[in-house]
């Protein structure tokens, strides 16, 4: 049940952070850097186990990389400009952060 728990949260902060990311350009694209590895951070803390909390992060990569690339009816989510850019380059960064942060338990 964990499984599919880590895997549904990293589907929904990938497709959260791909809508978020181009709203208010640079608000958005902050917000969505923030979700991203929040997210992750929440993951590790409410699983307890690394593997879900890397289980949550390649959702969140499948979401965004499937968004990124073109569709069947040539729709595109994240655009090849300087805000998509840095989305992909500063999520995929924020994932790392946060699976690589020392784990904190206040409990």
């Amino acid at each position: 049940m964990k499984l599919a728990k880590s895997i549904l949260l990293g589907l929904l902060i990938g497709f959260s952070s791909t809508l978020l990311h181009n709203i208010f350009p640079p608000f958005g694209l902050v917000g969505a850097l923030a979700l991203t590895f929040l997210g992750v951070r929440v993951s590790g803390q409410l699983f307890m186990l690394k593997r879900y909390q890397f289980l949550t992060s390649l959702a969140w990569l499948i979401v965004v990389i499937r968004a990124g690339s073109i569709g069947f009816a040539d729709e595109i989510l994240i655009y090849g400009n300087t805000t998509g850019n840095i989305f992909l380059l500063g999520g995929f960064l924020a994932l790392l952060l946060g699976l690589i942060s020392k784990r904190t338990f206040s409990r």
